[in-house]
């Protein structure tokens, strides 16, 4: 089911609403009245929300219909702008106040009709009753942007809020963006007016305050309840507390933290030795220690991923280009609880892609792949997006793989053998793609392993298995030969005169490219036979009505006569299953095993359909 939001940008001639009914008023004069051109900030609003929640290939894990390609390529005038919110799971607050937070950023309103609310760009929410004004604090939590969300609650603080109030006392408990102090965040939470039985925030709140502060935080709480300006009170509470390293949003604290390093390095059993290094300032310790920390289960070891954070901070401010890489990579992703940051993620995977860094490239590669295609819903072939910032993502991709898979990574290799099938950013060349995947089965035998699907699909064919082969040799030689080679068969078969590799604007049936990343890969060993119509087919087709037959012919040929046909029929059906499957490179054991199973009376028949709708499928 999909949630519809309506955006508007307020109209110049208007004043600002002040209600619902006259943001609903001025929502209806902006329907009625189509602009004199495209009005831009929906197209950087659907690119924002795409770029946070990027639809899947299948569609069924999008969060939003935002449109964008129809922004991108037909745009109308339409002054509002419809988007719908998929209502799946847990994460729809969390779409709805990251669309609410990117709309207001750029100007524009956002009209909750369902709920009769409407979230001005001013920050302000009009409502019929009650309504939550926490849609920036929530969704500044939900990308742990302390930074924001502290800004967010002292904002909505002096306004009430209890929230915020819950929200400030949890983060001044934790130490996030201000020195840890348990009696004043306990008190924080407390002045919210919010029972601690019923929310287990402020109940954590007061559990944290020592009995030695019981009686601190009854006179912070008594203090808030007294000041006539509560923002100024904190502020100088805060600074009267003592001043250990705060918790930042991401950034790595100006002093290290020895203790919780130390501590976190000896119940990993790490060598003190490589956190000595790391401390001194050695960027490649640093990522090292990091690395370890990101291992670790933050069960088993607590605090481990803000650790591996903070360490590959360090080491990517020096340059190290695999921390760049993972820091990038972990940003983009959100992995154990990292920021997320597309912006300066995307900017340290050029980065380390730039300094040749396989990770770097990798990573990049399968960014780029998954912004620059999609899959319908319901459909099992993708479709590649044809605006020019996609065009231009794709014919990256097979680029970062080569020159990854030229400095020996063995998963670069793989994934450049599978994206050369699937056309992404270059012309059709399976005996390119089947010879790179022939390298991979020798050297990237881990990878293989893990997408067994994809293999029978890149087979060479009996036809084609010389050039394969030749081929194969002629790049594994060399293997940092292997760009200029690819390149250049590629570029001689690119209809186009341009340097750049083309794209073909048709879609194609594909191995396993459905996935947002390489892990979630989807076991779709589909091959696109190209073969012409054989005996085989028509023979398959015989046995598939060999069922149909039997039961009209059955009454004139006699018991005798229908044995004989019988055996023949099912012959004729077990040589179309064997001749067939050979089609689509199926090892020889699978292929005698239908075939047998075809000879059966009553099964066969079920075989042979079964195998010929495969055929027509993949044709």
């Amino acid at each position: 089911m999909s949630f519809t939001l309506t955006v508007w940008a307020q109209p110049e001639n208007l004043p600002l609403p002040t209600d619902v009914m006259q943001a609903q008023a001025q929502l209806d004069a902006v329907q009625e009245t189509p602009g004199t051109q495209p009005e831009p900030r929906f197209l950087a609003l659907a690119r924002a929300l795409d770029a946070r929640f990027p639809n899947t290939e299948d569609g069924d894990g999008d969060m939003y219909d935002h449109g964008l390609e129809i922004l991108e390529q037909r745009p109308d005038n339409d002054r509002y702008y419809n988007i719908g919110l998929w209502a799946r799971d847990d994460s729809f607050e969390v779409g709805f106040n990251h669309l609410v937070v990117q709309a207001n950023d750029l100007g524009l309103h956002v009209m909750d009709g369902q709920n009769g609310a409407v979230y001005l760009a001013n920050g302000e929410v009009l409502a019929f009753g009650a309504h939550s004004r926490t849609a920036r604090l929530d969704d500044a939590l939900s990308r742990k942007d302390w930074a924001a969300a502290w800004g967010e609650c002292r904002r909505l603080a002096p306004r009430k809020e209890a929230e915020a109030w819950v929200v400030w006392g949890v983060m001044v408990t934790q130490g996030r963006m201000a020195p840890a102090h348990p009696a004043l965040g306990a008190a924080l939470a407390q002045f919210s007016g919010v029972d601690a039985t019923k929310d287990r925030r402020v109940e954590w709140c007061l559990k944290k305050v020592p009995p030695a502060l019981e009686a601190e935080r009854a006179r912070l709480l008594a203090g808030l309840r007294a000041a006539a300006d509560v923002l100024a009170y904190v502020d100088a509470e805060l600074q009267r507390a003592p001043a250990p390293a705060a918790v930042g949003g991401g950034a790595a604290p100006t002093t290290p933290p020895d203790a919780a390093t130390a501590a976190a390095a000896t119940a990993m059993g790490i060598d003190p030795a490589l956190v000595a290094r790391a401390e001194a300032g050695s960027a490649q310790a640093q990522c090292k220690l990091a690395i370890d920390f990101l291992h670790a289960k933050e069960a088993a070891v607590p605090g481990s991923g803000k650790l591996a954070l903070l360490w590959l901070e360090r080491s990517a401010a020096q340059g190290q280009s695999l921390a760049q890489a993972l820091l990038g990579e972990g940003l983009l992703r959100g992995w154990r609880g990292f920021p997320i940051d597309m912006e300066r993620g995307i900017a340290l995977l050029e980065a380390a892609a730039a300094a040749d860094d396989v990770d770097g490239l990798n990573y990049l590669a399968q960014f780029l792949y998954e912004k620059s295609v999609r899959r319908p819903p319901g459909a099992d072939r993708i479709e590649k997006r044809s605006d020019p910032t996609s065009q231009r993502n794709q014919a990256r991709v097979p680029e970062l793989l080569m020159r990854a898979a030229a400095l020996g990574s063995p998963r670069a290799l793989f994934w450049l053998a599978v994206r050369l099938y699937d056309e992404i950013g270059t012309p059709r060349d399976d005996i390119a793609a089947k010879a790179v995947m022939q390298l991979a089965r020798t050297r990237a035998a881990k990878v293989c392993a893990e997408h067994p699907g994809l293999l029978p699909v890149l087979t060479p064919t009996p036809g084609e298995s010389a050039e394969v082969l030749a081929l194969a040799r002629e790049l594994g030689a060399d293997i940092k030969q292997l760009p200029a080679l690819l390149k250049a068969r590629l570029a001689a078969r690119t209809p186009a005169p341009a340097p750049v590799l083309t794209l073909r604007a048709t879609s194609r049936s594909m191995p396993a490219s459905a996935a947002q990343s390489e892990s979630d890969l989807e076991d779709e060993p589909d091959d696109a036979p190209r073969r012409a119509l054989h005996g085989g087919h028509v023979a398959l087709v015989i046995g598939a009505l060999s069922l149909a037959v039997l039961l009209t012919l059955a009454p004139s040929v006699g018991r005798g006569g229908l044995k004989v046909l019988m055996l023949l029929v099912s012959l004729i059906g077990a040589w179309g299953v064997w001749r067939s499957t050979a089609d689509l490179a199926w090892d020889e054991a699978k292929r005698a095993f239908l075939a047998v199973l075809a000879l059966i009376p009553g099964i066969g028949f079920i075989v042979c359909i079964a195998v010929l709708l495969r055929v027509v499928r993949g044709a």
